[in-house]
Formats: structure tokens, sequence, C-alpha cells
């Protein structure tokens, strides 16, 4: 009975504390295999999609008078999120350990700020 309450207390345990950082998203959107470029491309979305539908999920819609951190345009690429979200870690060495989706957001908020009634 002691072998099995320690298992499932061994499995109940986190196996990483560490949270994905911006540094660790930029190291696998730097990779060059199509499986980290996919990944990069992934998280970046999903994150973005995430934030968005926070803000919305809380009252909010979209622009900057309800927080909206970022404006997307209707034909953005994934290429150009993942590039502004790079450009914004590279040129804000500070935020390395910030969380991942965290750097996402301050990166789209960069590169696509909204405008008054967007």
């Amino acid at each position: 009975m002691l072998r099995i309450l320690l298992g499932v207390g061994v499995l109940a345990l986190p196996l990483s504390a560490a949270a994905f950082t911006a540094s660790d998203l930029n190291r696998m959107c730097a990779r060059t295999d199509i499986a980290s470029r996919s990944a990069c491309a992934a998280y970046i979305e999903g994150a973005a999609d995430g934030v968005f539908n926070t803000i919305d999920a809380i009252g909010g819609t979209t622009g900057p008078l309800v927080g909206q951190y970022f404006c997307l345009p209707p034909d953005v690429r994934s290429a150009q999120l993942t590039d502004a979200v790079r450009k914004y870690i590279a040129d804000n060495p500070n935020i390395a350990g910030y969380n991942a989706s965290t750097a996402v957001s301050l990166g789209l908020g960069k590169a696509y700020p909204c405008r008054d009634g967007s």
C-alpha cells in the first residue's frame, strides 16, 4: 500500500517547475527543422488566440479602450507573427525570463498596436 501511495505521489509531482520562457521560445523558433518551425508558429498563434479570447471572455472585445493588447490585420501570415515576436525578444533582452505567452503578447502589441476605433 505504501508503494502505491508513493508511486501516486511521485506521479502527482510536476515534471518540471520551470515555465516555457521567451528565451526558450526564441531558441525553438531559431531552429531550422520543420518540426521546430511548426511548433514555433503553432505556439505563437495559440498564445495570440488565447490572449485575445481571454480579453473577450472578461468583457472586452477589441481595441485599446478595453485593454486589447494587439489588433491583428485579417491578412496577417504566421511568418509575420513569428518575425514580430522574435524581433521583440531580440530588441528586449530583459524579457528573456518572461513567460513565453507574455512575450508573444508584448511582441504582437508592439508590431500590431490597436488604433482608436479598431
